[in-house]
């Protein structure tokens, strides 16, 4: 199993102190490579520092060794071996150390709970130019590849490893410099608390075998708990890490300046520090570890019994009486110490102190520092809030809720502590389960004068997250702790929001925390939401101990989904188009639980982005997956997408040349109408159409309209709509008539005739396929002159013009020729022989001519 371990369990409070300003002051600060910050819990990264009754505990092992152990001999040119003590074939180097808890003041481990748990390991792998953080390692015939952003962990109550990657920021891994000395980091504090005390084993750090030159090779691990337990005392915790490489022989020292914590007021100050370090050798001197004395502002030089102060990193590890294997002297190169720092009569530190200074430094040993912690005994009022639930739907003894149902919740106020509290004020978050029942708070004071100004109030912060508030004023110092001060009830509708009760990332449940605020009267301590109990354990070796888990009351929804919530659907996903300025939040913050916060990753890390309205999601095109938190979530979280489409063009031929038709009715391919018609892609695209995406999902449609006759021209509005596209594109589509009439007889042809056979002049009619109704025929003829009065040419031309102006026309020429001699009228008399005498007088002859009306001259000659 490949696990990033993140926490996704909402703690249910809060830091003591605003801050811890833990920065690095430096004569050479350019060594400091990752700053020093707090190491904050993921899943509350404003707890900078823990307020806590109980203890932190640092343990850890390494997992290479001399070739040839000596307890005095050095990494430094010398050979090195893994060690391996897990057994299993399948890991190259391994280590066991065992988590162990205080019984300080009786306290039981099996009563003590873990608020933080945090794995670091370290490392040099080369000794060539370059350390690439991913390289492969062959052993026995068998090569496994190694990353240092990797590591494999089995806890106590599990039978195999798990692996735990480090963010890629966490923390420094450093490849052409400072020695190749890296260090990682990454959260594990489910994982120990499923596996609690016990023995833990780390695999397969990025290490390699071999004589790493005069720096040498090594690497380890370690693991710092952050743990409570209310037999314990009052301590402030701070975790800081980031990456410091100090070079031998450069005189250099770091200043860690740390405030924040606020030290017990009276008695001993009991002060505890932790580090974690790589390289440091037995027998290389120079390197120190200092604390800043309180009483003389003169630098108090650190030693433990392993090492001394003029040797502080010398390849030690000391962390109690915890199992380790193997348990080595030399750990040749790997520092661990977790240590108690003297303070005689307060001098280091003193009562009611709320800050120090450390340092460390060398002149002669190179070593890297990332991980230091310490604990202070501390000191805070002691006001407590003890919730309770009352009843559901009016009914006690229930432990779950349907959808709809109201809970009645109650809530006692007592002060065990020392001191007055002033500005005492009770905040409850409203569950996004829920909702407020207006006018259902009661809250009661037990002591006298009452306390101002002791008003109940619904707030909703910037965020939109609803609170009750209990503004009681001054909280007195009772005869007893156990004294009931004041108690207030109040009641929460629970939510028959379909989505929110369907959300697969967690079963519904109404988490109730609270907090109980107030200022020392006497210290001026600040008390900054400290979390409600449920009253104590009753029974068992726990007894007495506060039930600090938060109140939780199920939900029974599965009734209600199934006959209300079939139909509807979860939270949406948002889809924009590219070309806005920016994302709008507030469509996105709208739609879910008020005071929800959105994240890009989950669970939260050091490394999630939280998006806002000051800081909108990003314009990232494609689909993103992010991540709704609601407020008070109790583990619960949305996903939800938002897509950001590139906006997509279309076009299309604007003017398609016209169509030899004379109907709307004949264009083609898509038909003409003036309905809106749903056509493909393909087709939109066969017609001239173009889009810029075809792989887009489109809606397009088009209609049409008309005007004119000869031609008529269609209006085509293709609408195409997709994801970020709705636009209307136009097309002119021109139809014209180009076919001329038809004649519907047959013109005659061009004939040859004498003038006494012209023909008449047929009846040509015409037809038109646009029209129904008969075309009209314009006939005319035309006469040209022979050589005589007889010989001439007719042209006949009929012509038909249909509406839209085209037009037929015909001809027919006649030839008219006069091949035909004059008749004479009279007979010619026959001839005749005759006597001078009776020679016969001449008769008058006349002619006709079929060509003409008039007589023809008849000459006559003797």
């Amino acid at each position: 199993m490949t696990t990033n371990y993140k926490n996704n369990r909402f703690i249910g409070y809060k830091s003591i102190f605003v801050f811890i300003l833990f920065l690095i002051c430096s004569t050479l600060n350019a060594q400091v490579r990752v700053d020093f910050t707090s190491r904050t819990p993921e899943n509350n990264q404003t707890q900078e520092i823990f307020n806590i009754k109980g203890d932190f505990s640092l343990f850890g092992n390494t997992n290479l060794t001399l070739s040839s152990y000596d307890d005095n001999g050095t990494n430094s040119n010398s050979s090195m071996t893994y060690i391996d003590v897990d057994g299993d074939p399948n890991t190259f180097n391994s280590s066991t150390a065992e988590l162990k808890f205080s019984n300080e003041n009786g306290a039981q481990p099996e009563c003590t709970k873990i608020i933080f748990a945090g794995l670091y390991w370290t490392g040099r792998a080369s000794n060539n130019s370059t350390s690439p953080n991913n390289f492969t390692v062959t052993k026995n015939g068998i090569t496994k590849s190694f990353d240092k952003h990797k590591v494999s962990l089995k806890g106590p109550l599990s039978s195999n490893y798990t692996e735990i990657i480090a963010n890629v920021n966490d923390i420094y891994y450093p490849e052409n410099n400072d020695g190749f000395m890296y260090s990682a980091y990454a959260e594990i504090t489910e994982y120990v608390k499923t596996n609690g005390v016990g023995n833990y084993t780390v695999a397969d750090i990025a290490i390699v075998e071999g004589n790493g030159g005069s720096t040498g090779y090594y690497g380890g691990w370690g693991i710092i708990v952050v743990y409570e337990n209310y037999k314990m005392k009052w301590r402030d915790i701070s975790i800081f890490d980031g990456h410091a490489y100090m070079e031998g022989n450069t005189a250099i020292n770091h200043e860690l300046p740390i405030t924040g914590f606020n030290a017990v007021q009276n008695g001993d100050v009991n002060i505890k520090l932790g580090l974690m370090a790589g390289e440091g050798d037995k027998h290389i001197n120079g390197d120190y570890f200092n604390i800043l004395r309180s009483s003389d502002n003169q630098w108090q030089t650190l030693q433990h019994s392993s090492n001394s102060g003029n040797n502080f990193f010398n390849s030690s590890i000391l962390t109690g009486t915890n199992f380790r294997n193997p348990n080595l002297l030399n750990n040749t190169g790997l520092d661990i110490v977790m240590m108690d720092i003297p303070n005689p009569n307060n001098s280091v530190i003193d009562n009611s102190q709320t800050s120090t200074t450390l340092r460390y430094g060398s002149t002669q040993d190179t070593y890297a520092i990332f991980l230091a912690a310490m604990a202070i005994d501390s000191y805070i009022p002691e006001p407590e809030g003890e919730i309770s639930l009352v009843s559901i739907n009016g009914s006690s003894g229930s432990n779950f809720a349907l959808p709809g149902e109201e809970i009645e919740l109650n809530v006692k106020v007592f002060n065990k502590g020392t001191e007055e509290i002033n500005n005492c004020k009770i905040e409850i978050p409203i569950p996004f389960t829920t909702s407020f029942v207006n006018g259902s708070t009661t809250n009661t004071i037990y002591y006298s004068p009452l306390p101002t100004p002791n008003s109940t109030n619904l707030i909703t912060n910037p965020a939109g997250s609803s609170y009750l508030i209990w503004d009681i004023g001054n909280l007195p110092i009772p005869n007893s702790p156990t004294d009931l001060l004041g108690e207030i009830t109040f009641k929460l509708k629970v939510t028959e929001d379909c989505r929110i009760l369907k959300n697969t990332n967690c079963s519904p449940s109404v988490p109730i925390y609270g907090y109980i605020n107030g200022i020392g009267a006497i210290t001026g301590t600040i008390i900054n939401d400290k979390p409600f109990i449920q009253g104590y354990e009753n029974s068992g070796m726990c007894h007495g101990n506060p039930i600090l888990d938060p109140l939780i009351i199920d939900i029974d929804a599965t009734n209600y989904i199934n006959q209300n919530c079939q139909d509807t659907a979860d939270f949406e996903d948002f889809i924009f188009c590219d070309g806005i300025s920016e994302i709008p939040f507030s469509t996105i913050n709208t739609t879910f639980p008020p005071g929800t916060q959105f994240y890009n990753s989950y669970p939260v890390t050091n490394s999630t982005t939280e998006y806002s309205a000051t800081n909108t999601f990003p314009l990232i095109l494609g689909t993103t997956t992010y991540y709704a938190v609601p407020a008070v979530p109790n583990g619960c979280y949305f996903t939800f997408t938002i897509t950001v489409n590139e906006v997509p063009t279309a076009s299309v031929i604007q003017i398609v040349n016209a169509q030899d038709s004379c109907s709307i009715n004949d264009i083609s391919p898509l038909p003409y109408s003036e309905t809106a018609v749903t056509i493909t892609l393909a087709q939109f695209l066969a017609i001239g159409g173009n889009v810029s995406n075809p792989n887009t999902s489109y809606t397009i449609s088009y209609s049409d309209t008309n005007s004119g006759s000869c031609p008529i021209n269609i209006t085509r509005a293709f609408h195409i709509k997709a994801d970020c596209l709705d636009l209307i594109l136009t097309q002119t589509i021109t139809i014209q008539d180009t076919t001329a009439p038809t004649f519907v007889q047959t013109i005659p042809s061009d004939v040859t005739v004498e003038c006494s056979t012209v023909p008449t002049v047929p009846i040509i009619t015409a037809t038109d396929s646009c029209s129904n109704n008969p075309i009209p025929v314009v006939f005319t003829e035309t006469t040209s002159a022979g050589n005589c009065s007889s010989n001439y040419t007719l042209i006949r031309t009929w012509t038909a013009t249909d509406a839209c102006g085209n037009i037929a026309t015909d001809s027919q020429t006649i030839t008219i020729q006069d091949t035909t001699a004059p008749t004479f009228v009279q007979t010619i008399p026959s001839d005749v022989t005759v006597e001078c005498s009776t020679v016969p007088t001449v008769p008058i002859i006349t002619a006709t001519d079929s060509c003409s009306n008039n007589p023809i001259p008849v000459v006559f000659t003797e």
